[in-house]
């Protein structure tokens, strides 16, 4: 066959009892056409009236890329909502971790219209593209328009979900059946680079690689390596280097071992899930596991994926020729890239859809009628959307029943891998004892034991902090930002989950054993007090701006509104020890000024004043006991901590600490100063003596400890940490300093 040459199939059993039976053929179109009305009806109508929530983060990114925001920060989750607020976005909730950079150009075309009606063209587009795909699907198969018509729309959830939340995994599955069709077709290389195309914006099909390896498809193969070079080449050509230096060392990490938003939540149709859900314990993201037993998730889980890895791959690579042949394995591998897939959400199934019919169209070729109407109906029960039967929160075993996407998936692996191994001409029992399967047995004991060593390693110490938490707050999602007075604990808190319609950022206030919360009118961030807690601001973050307002929290237990500002426009209040000075970030298309003012300023000399310009690009700010200011700042690919005088015009970089930091905190004493340090991407706490210039390390686990506060007697830091959580998903944690 020539690499122009079509596809060419015989004519199926099926397509014979079609005409032999046209019940068949009446069933099967009353079918499609009810699906279809399940789908505009459930899908369709209701998108095209409101705005997506996944499709607003990938429009806001392009939005910010549009207009010259520095779109490294797209992953910190206060920074984003907050640009959220100023673009008048009507959402409540917004977060782009783990998403890749280049996922958000798709949307950049349509990122200068309003975002719903941006959201509309999306809809037409992404139809437009759902279209194209059944296309794709009918010159790769034998099946006729009707069927493809009943696959596709079978597959409700996710195609439902993935219009009602405004995804792209349409083009996911437009990009894998275009690959498909030209690998069938002997155009290797344009597959491989089609591939490579959609690993840019969704990381999983990279794994494509493996396939082509062990398939020899030399071809494929350069066309991948040469596609995945060359877009990540546009990526730091569009982004930047520091973005894909972050996205790489700070975020795929977390994204690849399932710790993104929250690891324990029941809509996670995965096996890290749903061991996570059974084995370990989180105070309140998962209060009530079967058993806090960590280290038997960290053997299960290895052991389970890499059972089902060499299993698959084994049975892939057998050798047995045939064009139906490279379908059954091209749609094996996809599906065990979807089966391996760490947080896998309903619409991450729309590839679903090519899977099936490459399989139902392999198994009429080969005429077993039985094992085809067996894997459309478990595709079905992958596909039902579950989400209306699952309990709120279910303890201990319980959680067993909040899985049944996944059990699905699961006997449709068991379908696939009895598919790929049965062939009459060679006996099941000989295979067993091949030179392959043993090479195969070696390499799960190998994947299994690398896979155990790494999680042990990654899962040491991070449930330390589990005994000295501030606040447990079952269901909460972020504590960030503590600031601590005589008498309490102010943070701000996503609050309540991330489930809820009606997230917002809001302040918590802990005193006693005791929470009062505050906020309304926009969302509120960092709070500010003064160590007597006399005076409180905050940072209230609405349309085009945020203002820094003061405000009582045992009023807020009367729903009392916002006072008059203090700042206009600023944000990220820090109060001096004393309480007379009040220092502010405003920043400049997302790059941070630095500014300082009296808090109730008298006269002009006391009103605000630059300290640093956005060439700084400021993030954090913090008083000394003695009136110095210290900051950090985005440079050279790096995080430095600046020092400055209230009244100078110079401001010194603190060339002592030699790291990457941030966060910096003063203690009351003046002794000593906290901050986090970048070490190999995460964040760890760092003191540092300000007599002796001595710095000692106070946290090691893989994960991150920010935002540290001192306690009023300069012995203790309570901090923001994602310990045993997920990536920036922070709870508040106490630290005992030692002299």
């Amino acid at each position: 066959m020539t690499p122009t040459s079509e596809v060419t199939l015989p004519e199926t059993e099926l397509s014979q009892a079609s005409r032999r039976f046209p019940s068949v053929v009446l069933a099967e179109r009353i079918v499609f056409a009810l699906l279809l009305l399940l789908f505009v009806i459930r899908a369709l109508i209701p998108a095209w009236s409101r705005l997506g929530p996944d499709f607003t983060n990938y429009y806001l990114v392009a939005r910010l890329y549009r207009g010259g925001y520095p779109v490294e920060r797209v992953y910190e989750w206060t920074w984003f909502q907050r640009q959220k607020d100023h673009a008048g976005i009507d959402r409540p909730l917004v977060g782009f971790a783990p998403l890749t950079l280049t996922s958000s150009l798709l949307v950049l075309p349509v990122s200068s219209m309003s975002p719903l009606q941006a959201n509309r063209v999306w809809i037409v587009f992404s139809l437009g593209v759902l279209l194209l795909s059944t296309g794709l699907l009918k010159r790769v198969t034998d099946l006729p328009w009707r069927s493809i018509g009943v696959i596709t729309f079978l597959a409700v959830a996710p195609l439902h979900s993935n219009v009602l939340l405004g995804q792209v995994h349409v083009v996911m599955l437009l990009l894998l059946a275009m690959a498909a069709w030209l690998y069938f077709t002997d155009r290797h290389f344009l597959s491989g680079f089609v591939i490579a195309t959609a690993a840019a914006l969704k990381v999983y099909p990279a794994l494509f690689l493996l396939f082509f390896l062990l398939k020899r498809q030399w071809r494929a193969v350069v066309g991948l390596l040469c596609g995945m070079a060359g877009a990540i080449l546009a990526s730091v050509w569009l982004f930047g280097i520091d973005a894909c230096r972050i996205y790489l060392r700070e975020i795929l990490p977390w994204g690849l071992r399932g710790e993104i938003v929250d690891p324990y939540a029941i809509g996670w149709d995965s096996l890290n899930s749903f061991l996570r859900r059974l084995f370990i314990f989180e105070p309140e993201l998962n209060p009530a596991p079967v058993a806090h037993l960590p280290h038997l998730y960290a053997f299960l889980h290895p052991i389970a994926l890499a059972v089902i890895v060499v299993s698959f791959l084994w049975a892939i690579t057998l050798k047995t020729l045939g064009r139906s042949r490279q379908k059954l394995e091209w749609a094996s591998f996809c599906f065990l890239l979807l089966l391996l897939s760490s947080e896998p959400l309903p619409y991450h199934f729309v590839v679903l859809i090519l899977v099936a019919a490459l399989v139902v169209d392999y198994l009429n070729d080969e005429g077993q009628l039985k094992w085809a109407r067996s894997i459309v109906i478990l595709y079905a029960l992958a596909c039902i959307p579950y989400d209306r039967f699952y309990r709120v929160n279910p303890r201990g075993w319980f959680s067993l029943l909040a899985f049944p996407r996944l059990y699905s998936m699961l006997l449709i692996a068991g379908v696939l891998l009895s598919i790929l191994v049965s062939n009459e001409r060679e006996l099941l029992r000989n295979r067993l004892r091949s030179r392959s399967f043993a090479y195969a047995a070696i390499a799960c004991v190998a994947l299994s034991a690398a896979g155990i060593a790494l999680n042990i390693r990654h899962l040491r110490g991070q449930f330390d902090n589990y005994r000295t938490r501030v606040a447990t707050n079952v269901g909460s999602a972020i504590a960030i930002d503590p600031i601590v007075t005589a008498d309490s604990v102010l943070y701000g808190a996503l609050a309540p989950t991330f489930t809820s319609a009606h997230d917002a950022y809001v302040v918590h206030q802990v005193r006693n054993n005791s929470m009062i919360s505050c906020g309304g009118a926009g969302d509120w961030f960092h709070p500010a007090a003064t160590m007597d807690g006399h005076t409180t601001l905050v940072e209230v973050a609405a349309r085009h701006h945020s203002r820094i307002v003061q405000f009582e929290p045992s009023g807020c237990v009367q729903n009392n509104p916002p006072p008059t500002a203090e700042v206009s426009d600023g944000q990220q209040p820090v109060l001096s020890m004393d309480g007379r000075s009040l220092a502010y970030i405003r920043e400049i298309r997302g790059r941070g000024s630095l500014f300082v003012s009296a808090v109730h300023p008298q006269d002009e000399s006391n009103a605000e004043r630059q300290l640093a310009g956005p060439q700084y690009d400021v993030r954090e700010a913090a008083f000394s006991p003695e009136g110095e200011i210290m900051f950090s700042s985005w440079q050279d690919h790096n995080y430095h901590l600046y020092a400055a005088v209230p009244r100078s015009d110079v401001a010194a970089e603190v060339v002592d600490v030699k790291c990457s930091a941030r966060y910096p905190a003063f203690s009351p004493d003046g002794v000593w100063l906290a901050f986090s340090c970048d070490r190999g991407g995460v964040w760890q706490l760092v003191t540092m003596n300000r007599r002796t210039w001595e710095q000692r390390q106070l946290t090691a686990s893989d994960c991150n400890s920010i935002t540290p506060a001192w306690t009023p007697d300069s012995k203790s830091l309570i901090y923001a940490t994602d310990c045993g959580r997920a990536l920036g998903i922070t709870a508040l944690s106490k630290l005992t300093v030692a002299r």
